[in-house]
Formats: C-alpha cells, structure tokens, sequence
C-alpha cells in the first residue's frame, strides 16, 4: 500500500468515525405516556398492552432508544406532556396546542362511530341526526380530540342534558351497564376492546357518522427530546409504517377485517405527513 493511500484511507477513517459514535451512542430513556385507549392501550394485570406498546417495542427494537411506560387517566395525559413530565405521548390525534410542545409522528388512521345499544340503534346518517331523532344519552372521556363539526354536536347534546363527560373508557361502559347512558362516540379499536371486556358484543352497534370523518394518528415527541433521537424515532417509525409491521400488529388486536377498514387505501398520506427531523 503506497503511503498516499494509506493517508486517503486514514482521512476517511476519521472523518466516518464521529459519525459511527453518533449512530452507536444510547438514547436515555424516553418517558411514554399511555392511557385507556382499548386495543390502542390498555392494561392487564398491571402490564400495558395494545398496538401503541407494540409500536414503541418495536421502535426500541430498530432504534435501540427504550421507552419507560406509565399509566394516566386520559384527562391528565397531556398535562403531564404539556408540563415536561412526559417525553412521548401514545396514539394522539394532532391539535394546534399539542404541536406547541412536540412533534408529531402519524402512524395509523382512526375514525369515530356512534355506539349505542342495540334498542337504541337507528339509521343515523350524522351526528346531528342522532341529535334531532333520538333522546338517547351519551357518555364521553375527557381529553380526546375531536372534529370541530363533532364539536358542535355534543355542545347540543349537552345543553339538552344528554352528554356526559367522564374520566376514561372504562367508567363510560360500566355506566352504560348501569343504565346511565345508552352510548359513547369511539374508533373501533376502543370501542371493540370494551365491549368485549364488559360482555357486550352483539349487544351494541357502531355506525360511522359524517362529522368524523377518517384521520391520521400519531405519537407526540416532546420537543425537549434531542434532536438525534428525535431523528431515530422518526427513521425507526418510518420502517415500521412502510413495511406493513403496524397493519401486522393490528391484525393482532383487531383481526383482518377492521385492520383492513383502517388502512385501505395505503399508507402513503402517513409517510407524506411525516416529518424528515
């Protein structure tokens, strides 16, 4: 070897070696912050499950960055994010507040139905007209996200005493088991997972309604997460949508059918809509 090129080779070296400390050096442990979401998250015998989990694995497995997960009612979820307690918050739909603290990364598609017990099902074609034909009572949890038009709907409901809000998912269903409401508003893979656990399959009817139409979700990063592990979630997460893995880790929870609902039509809106760091 001709001492030039030793010199080339020996540039090269130490110019790719920062770069190979940086890929290799550890993220510090993000804390994750879940709440009762059904198959999005839920907890069972004092372990959190569901897809979000399942998603934050498998990032942990591409990234090498691990998450700490830690249980919240719904309501105080993003006050903890808002506050600094919390590095990353789970399946979030994006709202102009929540990005004045984190960075979005969508990686799955929701919409809202209308779940009411089978008595008290109709042909509803909006939200609205579940309003106008129907006295059915409704109990809703604090701190979900939804349309502005959806929005409008409930404040109706609520002036006519037949919206209620409660902490979580799992007192609206043990309420509508004690007759105190005949339903909520929740994408399937919520409403699927407690209705399952409360024994009401077949016992209500979800039907989607034109103020909710289908939307991107995603995690919030807080933007007090260093910008080279932001970078590792965003590529790791990348990987995960691209290749099928999270339609693969809904099939587990929701079966093919409803998984398939999600995601028709592909997942190119998610990738387009996340960001590059």
């Amino acid at each position: 070897m001709t001492e030039r090129l030793s010199t080339v080779l020996l540039a090269i070296l130490l110019l790719a070696a920062p770069a190979a400390r940086a890929a290799a050096a550890p993220c510090a442990p993000a804390r994750a912050g879940l709440s009762d979401l059904g198959y999005s998250a839920y907890r069972e015998g004092g372990v959190i499950h569901g897809s979000t989990a399942d998603v934050l694995e498998e990032m942990h497995r591409r990234s090498g960055c691990a998450f700490q997960l830690a249980w919240y009612p719904h309501g105080r979820l993003y006050a903890q994010f808002f506050n600094g307690s919390l590095d990353i918050t789970g399946a979030s739909l994006r709202t102009p507040e929540r990005d004045r603290h984190g960075l979005w990364l969508p990686y799955t598609y929701t919409h809202f139905e209308l779940l009411l017990l089978n008595k008290d099902a109709g042909k509803f074609r909006s939200l609205a007209d579940f309003v106008d034909h129907s006295s059915a009572h409704l109990n809703v949890t604090r701190g979900i996200s939804y349309s502005a038009a959806t929005m409008v709907q409930m404040e109706r409901l609520q002036k006519l005493g037949r919206l209620e809000y409660v902490n979580d998912y799992g007192v609206v269903f043990r309420k509508i088991l004690a007759g105190r409401a005949e339903g909520t508003l929740a994408p399937p893979a919520i409403h699927v997972l407690h209705q399952r656990q409360f024994h009401m399959l077949g016992k209500m009817t979800g039907t989607p309604f034109a103020e909710s139409p289908r939307a991107m979700v995603g995690m919030y990063v807080s933007k007090q997460v260093p910008a080279a592990a932001r970078r590792r979630y965003i590529d790791a997460l990348r990987a995960i949508v691209g290749d099928g893995t999270v339609q693969k880790i809904y099939e587990r929870y929701l079966g093919e059918e409803i998984t398939r609902r999600i995601f028709s039509g592909g997942v190119r809106d998610i990738l387009e809509a996340m960001p590059d760091s």
